[in-house]
């Protein structure tokens, strides 16, 4: 099969998220919600659905615009079948299915990726076998893509490569051998992990760089929690959680509630743990050449963020910075570009 049959992409599948890049162009993002089983959800006015029903080999998921969603924070999820079925589904909306041929790179925290200093064989394996399952399809008879190719990276190392790995103006891509010899620091804050890597000449510093498991879920369990007491123990579901931490207001019992204050606590009890991982880690960052963060939580909280270090630079679309280094990897590796 030629490469130019393949359509490469940099997926970024998150316990909260899942951010696509394409080869094709094409740029997603999904939550990582899966309902076990099939919705109850049903259109009256006969529009467009706004639920995906899929079969697996361990049972029946449903995407979209579920009431529920199972969990993904826990250790296993990377190799789940609850995994395979976002993955699937994000390929669908980014248009594809069983014509294509797919070069899919996709990521797994630091602290997985590496064990001891070297590449953890056992968890990128396993990694690796999920997406290739090929044990998906969609009750309505959609076929996922075929991928043909899949490799794994380390969350935040991707988002290095991306820093290093530049366009010429045809789009071919060259590696920038400045911003490869520079000591550079990686924040990555995502959905479950805060992933930090301290980067030179393509050596990790093992010392410096860590994962710890601080990000936007524990944001949004802490607001569950104080919206739980606010309400006098009535659970609040999913979109209230939701609508609070975007807002700083939620609606129950067809009231609007202003939460500003309880969100801002939340945001600064966050903020406390980040700052004390990433100063511990990187302390004044003074030999470190530049410092940045990335991740769907760093933008989240990026006017928080602002001036923690005087060699802090942004960089352009820090949500995507992962996908989009995988994708570079896909294609300058599967595709020998």
């Amino acid at each position: 099969m030629s490469q130019e049959s393949i359509i490469f992409g940099g997926l970024d599948d998150g316990h909260r998220e899942l951010k696509g890049s394409f080869s094709n162009g094409v740029k997603l993002i999904i939550p990582s919600r899966a309902m076990s089983g099939l919705s109850t959800r049903i259109s009256i006015n006969g529009g467009q659905n706004s639920i995906f029903s899929y079969n697996t080999s361990e049972g029946q998921f449903s995407m979209g615009d579920v009431e529920d969603a199972e969990d993904t924070a826990y250790d296993e999820y990377p190799f789940s079948a609850q995994n395979r079925v976002i993955v699937a589904h994000a390929l669908r909306m980014a248009g594809f299915a069983d014509q294509n041929n797919l070069g899919i790179v996709s990521g797994l925290p630091l602290k997985r990726f590496y064990l001891r200093g070297s590449p953890n064989k056992d968890v990128i394996r396993k990694k690796k076998l999920n997406l290739t399952k090929s044990d998906i399809t969609g009750l309505d008879g959609y076929k996922p893509p075929k991928i043909i190719q899949h490799d794994v990276m380390a969350e935040a190392i991707a988002g290095w490569v991306n820093y290093i790995m530049q366009r010429d103006a045809a789009g071919k891509l060259y590696i920038d051998k400045q911003r490869v010899s520079k000591r550079t620091a990686i924040i990555d804050i995502g959905g479950r992990t805060l992933d930090i890597a301290v980067v030179k000449d393509w050596e990790l510093d093992g010392a410096r760089s860590t994962s710890d498991e601080i990000g936007m879920i524990t944001i949004i369990e802490a607001m569950r929690e104080r919206l739980y007491d606010l309400f006098e123990g009535v659970e609040p579901t999913d979109e209230m959680v939701e609508q609070a931490v975007k807002t700083g207001e939620v609606t129950a019992w067809g009231k609007v509630t202003v939460v500003r204050d309880i969100r801002e606590d939340v945001i600064m009890g966050v903020l406390n743990s980040l700052r004390a991982t990433i100063k511990r880690r990187l302390r004044s960052a003074q030999d470190i050449d530049t410092v940045f963060f990335i991740g769907g939580t760093a933008k989240f909280l990026e006017k928080y963020l602002k001036g923690w270090f005087v060699n802090q630079v942004d960089v352009d679309d820090p949500v995507f910075a992962n996908s989009d280094g995988m994708l570079k990897y896909a294609e300058y590796v599967m595709g020998r570009k």
